[in-house]
């Protein structure tokens, strides 16, 4: 019998030993990643969710906001109720955001920045906060009186503002103190865009800070990564501090986390200052927001919503305008037809011929045909294709009185040029 030779043994053993150890790594890697792969498919649902219902939650919230609006018309602030119909208008408008930012997190509609002052943002927060976490919890606000503006898509700073909070909430589960502070800052060793330099920058920091368990140092260099949570599966899909990073990042700022076991944590985050121009552009457009102007065009509306019609068109009334209606595309395309018509709005989310085909053909009836596509969700390559074949403007339900009026008046006072969905830098927009 041949004799075994121990060297070559060991060497066999350690060979199979590390096809074992790599196995079990690829093993263990593939898990993740399927882990990582159905927490994706998880999200993809839900966008696809958000954006199948999104058209008719719209539709629903722009006839209560309607309906308010017309009644806040026919009131005054003397009226009983006048303040009951301001609640309804602004819990309208809150439906409206969270289903914009359920579509804006599943890429379905382009984020767009206006400038905005975060105290004011901070403070609505808290708000919220105060009917959602442990009345245990203390909420602390340390707001600098004079703070910059920053420019910055309102929706995703609160998205930003919730989960820090909520992260907070879930490390203080014995009660603690959660606190928002802002100030100006200058940042030096900003990095030049196109250079190797670097220079001084004007920031406005918000930090929010707990004092709940804390994060060890490994816990913190993973804490920014996709589906990474030390919560159990029920609890988080570890895609809410890699949102906030990718929102800061995404508005020119950036984020730092400083944490102690048992001691609390510190999310510091740098957003850019706005230049005095933008401050002052903000300031003329809250003075611009006041005045609702109307005229005396005629008016096509075009809508499967017989609520949505009747309101659109008190509102339209009420300011001066001529209003004919319609009610699918076909009879849109007849009501043009038969008439002199300087503006058609046009709900893009009918049964039938649709909004698309409808938009067609009033163009090859009157190539000079001014048309405002109107929305409550249509997927952000349509309205591409609405906007290249000819339509002047978007207005996106459920819409405003004054973002009503001053759409229209945008588009009819308009010279015609085409700008992309991604351009789109507020809700409601005209082509100028």
């Amino acid at each position: 019998m041949e004799s075994i030779d121990p060297a070559k043994l060991h060497a066999k053993i350690s060979r199979l030993e590390e096809e074992v150890r790599s196995l079990k790594s690829r093993l263990v890697e593939k898990n993740k990643l399927e882990e990582q792969l159905y927490q994706a498919q998880k999200m993809e649902a839900l966008a696809n969710l958000a954006g199948g219902v999104a058209h008719d939650f719209n539709n629903i919230l722009q006839t209560v906001m309607g309906y308010t609006q017309i009644a806040l018309m026919k009131g005054n602030n003397n009226d009983p109720n006048y303040q009951d119909l301001e609640q309804i208008e602004i819990i309208a408008k809150k439906g409206s955001e969270l289903t914009k930012q359920l579509l804006t997190f599943g890429r379905r509609i382009p984020s767009g920045s206006t400038p905005l002052d975060l105290n004011s943002k901070v403070k609505e927060i808290k708000d919220l906060l105060h009917r959602t976490i442990p009345r245990m919890i203390d909420i602390d606000l340390c707001l600098a009186d004079d703070l910059r503006i920053v420019n910055i898509d309102e929706s995703q700073i609160e998205q930003v503002l919730m989960n820090l909070s909520l992260n907070a909430r879930d490390s203080m589960r014995n009660g603690g103190k959660l606190k928002f502070k802002t100030a100006n800052v200058t940042v030096e060793n900003v990095p030049v865009p196109g250079s190797l330099k670097s220079g001084k920058g004007e920031y406005v920091l918000l930090s929010v800070s707990d004092t709940g368990c804390g994060m060890s140092t490994n816990t913190m260099k993973n804490a920014f990564e996709p589906f990474f949570t030390t919560k159990g599966k029920e609890k988080g899909t570890g895609l809410g501090l890699s949102m906030v990073y990718s929102i800061v990042k995404n508005h020119g700022g950036f984020i730092e986390c400083s944490s102690r076991v048992g001691e609390g944590t510190t999310f510091d985050i740098y957003f850019p200052a706005c230049t005095m121009l933008e401050e002052n552009l903000k300031l003329s457009q809250t003075i611009n927001q006041e005045r609702l102007t109307g005229g005396d065009e005629s008016i096509l509306l075009v809508d499967d919503d017989t609520d949505i019609l009747k309101t659109a068109k008190d509102m339209l009334n009420a300011y001066g305008y001529k209003v004919t209606t319609a009610k699918s595309g076909e009879e849109a395309i007849y009501e043009y037809s038969s008439g002199t018509n300087n503006l058609v709005i046009l709900d893009v989310g009918m049964p039938g011929m649709g909004g698309i085909k409808c938009l067609q053909s009033l163009l090859s009836m009157d190539k000079n045909a001014k048309v405002l596509v109107s929305t409550g969700y249509f997927p952000k390559e349509h309205l591409e294709k609405a906007l290249k074949i000819g339509a002047k403007g978007l207005l996106a339900k459920p819409y405003s009185l004054l973002e009503l009026l001053k759409s229209v008046r945008a588009v009819l006072d308009s010279e015609q040029k085409h700008k992309s969905v991604d351009g789109m830098k507020e809700k409601n927009y005209a082509i100028k």
